[in-house]
This record gives structure tokens, C-alpha cells and sequence, in this order.
């Protein structure tokens, strides 16, 4: 028998509760496990052979737990954000980079399976034939390894929150200088996105050259002192500053398509390249094989 002992009595019933509706689920009698006629704060599992689902009640009790917990103390006191609103930004951004919402973070995709790191744990209480445990104990001694890569999570949902700062100061800042900037465009100018290639037509529906685009690109540079600013795209739009544009792209949800829309607002247009016209022929382009 192994006799488990919460802090409260409503963690052992809910313990409890979980563990018979995950027996009735699986076809097995759930009266191996009961609460102590001591006190509901202890658990009495009586396991006379191997049950993997007591490792998972106890695993999803033990996250739901404290991880939410974990997270916010872990961003007030270890990098010390006291600010609520921050504090709401990176717990947010946490919990994506959990569920698998964010990816592409190299130092995430490295971390072990936060369920498989605590359900290890558990494992072993039962392999050491423990008789006596307290959960508090478990919590403190048990999962460090499962919050160091808690506070990995957490370092990692900062520097995104950094970055999405960074960003949106510059698509303020960009939107402010273009908003200085006296359209000469009065007529709607048109952008082909294909892939890697960017064609540009002004109003008169006439290819911008090279040359022009440069031009274009250049005067950006000099209005937004911008130091890394696209000069496919971006850079030339906001040197014609057009009162109108309307994007065609392969990929609507293109990251530079999406900035430009954050900076033009209700100026830019985005449509799928197939819903295009071509009756008239008016904007030749490449397609893609």
C-alpha cells in the first residue's frame, strides 16, 4: 500500500474522484484506492499489479497543480517582472510555448516532455516501493528537473516578449514616418508577392524598374533611419507612400506581408494570387511550377 498525504482534503478527493472515473474507463475495479476514514487529506492506494493510469492521474494532478503556479513566481521573482500587465504577456506566451502554439524556438524543442519528467518521478515512488508520501515533499524534492525546464520555458517566453516589443515599436515607428509622408499616388497601386520575387505597379500600372525600386528603397532609409529595412517590399512602399494597395501573394500569411499590414493598415488590401484578374492582362507575372 501506498498511503499518500495532501495538504488539503480537497486535492485528495479530487485525487480520488479522477482515479475511479479513469478505472471505471478502463474496466477495473476502482476499489484499490480510497480515502484514509482518518482524514480526506490521505490517499490509500492499495496496487497489487502494474497500473499505468495511476501514473497518469497523478501526473495531470501534479501539473495542473502547480505549473500555473510555478510560471507566475518564476517570472516575479526569478526575473524579477513586477509589472501585472508584463507578468499577464510572458505567462500567456509560456503556456503557448507548452501547448505547442509557438514553435520554431531551438532551446524549447531540446526540453524533455514536462508530463514524461514529473510521471518519471511518480514512477519511481512506486519502484521504490514507497509506503508513506508526503505530496508537499514529492513537490519539493522530486521535480527539479521538471522546473529547470520550467524556468527555460520561461526565459524563452521573455525573449520572445522582448521581440515582439522590438516589433512593435518598429512598426510604430514606421507608421508614424508614414504618416509624415504627402501621398503623390492617388490611384490604388498593385503588388505582386511570388515567393522569393516582389513586382510593383504604380498607378498608371506600370512595372517600377529596379532602379526605381532602389530609389524608392533609399528614401525610406533616409525618412525612417531604419537600419535593416526590406528592400523588397517594405522599403519601396513606404518611399511611394501610395494612399492605396492591394497585395497578391502566394502566401497571405507571409511574415513580411503581415508587417506591411500592420503599417499601412486599412491602406493595404491582401487577396490570394489566384483571385486575381487576368482578363486584361494588366499585371503579367511568373507563376510558380
Amino acid at each position: 500500500m501506498v498511503t499518500i498525504v495532501f495538504s488539503h482534503p480537497s486535492d485528495g478527493i479530487a485525487v480520488l474522484k479522477n482515479m475511479i472515473k479513469t478505472a471505471v474507463k478502463y474496466k477495473i475495479n476502482p476499489s484499490f484506492a480510497k480515502l484514509s476514514d482518518a482524514s480526506s487529506k490521505i490517499l490509500e492506494l492499495h496496487i497489487q499489479e502494474d497500473k499505468e493510469f495511476i501514473l497518469d492521474v497523478l501526473t495531470e494532478f501534479t501539473r495542473n497543480k502547480v505549473e500555473d503556479i510555478c510560471l507566475k513566481e518564476m517570472i516575479e521573482h526569478a526575473f524579477f517582472y513586477s509589472d501585472s500587465t508584463e507578468q499577464k504577456e510572458i505567462f500567456s506566451i509560456s503556456k503557448s510555448i507548452i501547448s505547442g502554439e509557438i514553435e520554431g524556438i531551438p532551446e524549447v524543442k531540446h526540453l524533455p516532455k514536462l508530463n514524461e519528467l514529473i510521471r518519471t518521478q511518480w514512477r519511481s515512488i512506486f519502484l521504490d516501493k514507497t509506503d508513506f508520501l508526503e505530496f508537499e515533499a514529492f513537490l519539493k524534492f522530486r521535480l527539479k528537473e521538471y522546473l529547470a525546464a520550467l524556468l527555460k520555458v520561461v526565459e524563452c517566453a521573455i525573449d520572445e516578449y522582448k521581440l515582439e516589443l522590438e516589433y512593435q515599436m518598429f512598426v510604430e515607428r514606421l507608421r508614424t514616418c508614414l504618416s509624415k509622408q504627402k501621398s503623390i499616388l492617388k490611384n490604388e497601386i498593385v503588388v505582386i508577392f511570388d515567393y522569393e520575387n516582389v513586382v510593383i505597379f504604380d498607378e498608371n500600372q506600370n512595372q517600377l524598374s529596379k532602379s526605381e525600386i532602389r530609389n524608392m528603397h533609399e528614401k525610406a532609409m533616409k525618412l525612417t533611419n531604419a537600419v535593416n529595412l526590406d528592400e523588397r517590399l517594405l522599403g519601396p512602399l513606404i518611399g511611394l507612400a501610395p494612399s492605396s494597395v492591394q497585395i497578391y501573394s502566394y502566401d497571405v500569411d507571409h511574415p513580411l506581408i503581415q508587417t506591411v499590414k500592420n503599417i499601412f493598415q486599412e491602406k493595404v488590401s491582401i487577396a490570394p494570387i489566384e483571385k486575381m484578374s487576368f482578363k486584361d492582362n494588366r499585371y503579367p507575372h511568373k507563376k510558380k511550377s
